[in-house]
C-alpha cells in the first residue's frame, strides 16, 4: 500500500519531547545500550556510534571482535568492552541494541542477528550498515528500526528508495524505516515524516554511524519512532551548523563533537 496521506516534518519539538534525566537518578536509570559492531577491518564506524550513544545514556556495553578490543578500549573509557560470547549475558540489561556498524558480513553474524531478533522481540533494535545486508526483512518487528541509505534500501526491500516506499516497507514489515538521503524519510507504516536540510558533507564516511548512535541512544528511554525522528533532526542540524562555520572542510569527528552544542541550541529555541 502506497502512502496516500500528507507527510509531516521533523522539528525541534522532537528533540524537546525526549525524556530528560531525572535529577536524583542513579547509574543505569537513564539508559543502557548494547552495541554489536566492528570487524578486523573496520573499527572506526563502531566507535563513532558508541561515543555518540555514550553522550546520551548512562552505560554502553560494546561487543566486538578480538582484533578490535584494544582500539575500542582506547577510544573511550566509558565503554564496557566484551567479546561475542558475552552477548546473551548482557543483552537483557540493555534498553536498546545497535547492530551493524563495521560488522563483518558473515554467515555467523547473519545467524546471530536472526537469533537475537527472534529471541528478544520486546527489546528495541537499531539495524544499520552491515546488518542491513545480512537480515531478511521478514525478521523485523515493531521494535526494530532500520537505517538504510538508498542503495541499502533497494537491496533490503527490493523497492525503489522513495518516500512512498519507505512508508510501504514500514507498513509491510511492521518496523520503523529511516531512509537516509538529502531528505530523510521516517515511517512506522502509519505516518510518514520528512527531515530535509543538512549538508552535502553528511555523505562523509562515519556520519551514518553517528546517526545510528543517536537513534539507539535516544531509543533507550524513548519510543523508537521518536528516537528516529529526533536523531535525524539533530544530525542534520549539527551538519548545517558545521557547514556554516567550516564550509565543506569537516568530517565525522567534527559532527560528533558538534552534537551537544546543536542539541542545546535546539532546546533553547
Amino acid at each position: 500500500m502506497l502512502f496516500s496521506g500528507r507527510s509531516k516534518k521533523t522539528s525541534a519539538a522532537d528533540i524537546k519531547a525526549l525524556a530528560k534525566r531525572a535529577p536524583k537518578s542513579h547509574k543505569g536509570e537513564n539508559g543502557v545500550v548494547l552495541i554489536i559492531a566492528g570487524s578486523p577491518q573496520y573499527h572506526g564506524a563502531a566507535i563513532f556510534a558508541g561515543i555518540t550513544a555514550s553522550r546520551i545514556i548512562d552505560l554502553v556495553y560494546f561487543v566486538t571482535v578480538p582484533e578490535n578490543l584494544i582500539h575500542v578500549k582506547n577510544a573511550s573509557p566509558e565503554f564496557i568492552v566484551l567479546e561475542f560470547n558475552s552477548i546473551n549475558a548482557v543483552l537483557p540489561k540493555a534498553d536498546a541494541v545497535l547492530i551493524g556498524p563495521g560488522l563483518e558480513q558473515s554467515q555467523r553474524n547473519k545467524n546471530l542477528i536472526h537469533s537475537l531478533l527472534t529471541k528478544y522481540k520486546k527489546k528495541k533494535f537499531v539495524l544499520d550498515a552491515t546488518a542491513l545486508r545480512l537480515i531478511d526483512p521478514r525478521w523485523l518487528h515493531a521494535n526494530c528500526a532500520v537505517t538504510p541509505h538508498t542503495n541499502e534500501f533497494r537491496q533490503l526491500f527490493k523497492m525503489k528508495p522513495t518516500k512512498e516506499n519507505a512508508f510501504a516497507a514500514a507498513k509491510k514489515f511492521k518496523c520503523i524505516v529511516v531512509l537516509k538521503g538529502p531528505t530523510d524519510y521516517i515511517s512506522d507504516g502509519k505516518q510518514l515524516f520528512e527531515n530535509p536540510g543538512g549538508s552535502p558533507t553528511l555523505a562523509t564516511g562515519g556520519t551514518g554511524d553517528i546517526l545510528a548512535g543517536l537513534i539507539v541512544g535516544f531509543a533507550a528511554k524513548n519510543p523508537l519512532l521518536l528516537a528516529a525522528k529526533a536523531g535525524c533532526f539533530l544530525n542534520k542540524r549539527a551538519g548545517e551548523m558545521l557547514q556554516k562555520e567550516k564550509g565543506g572542510m569537516w568530517n565525522a569527528q567534527d559532527l560528533m563533537n558538534k552534537l551537544p552544542e546543536a542539541k542545546k541550541k535546539i532546546e533553547e529555541s
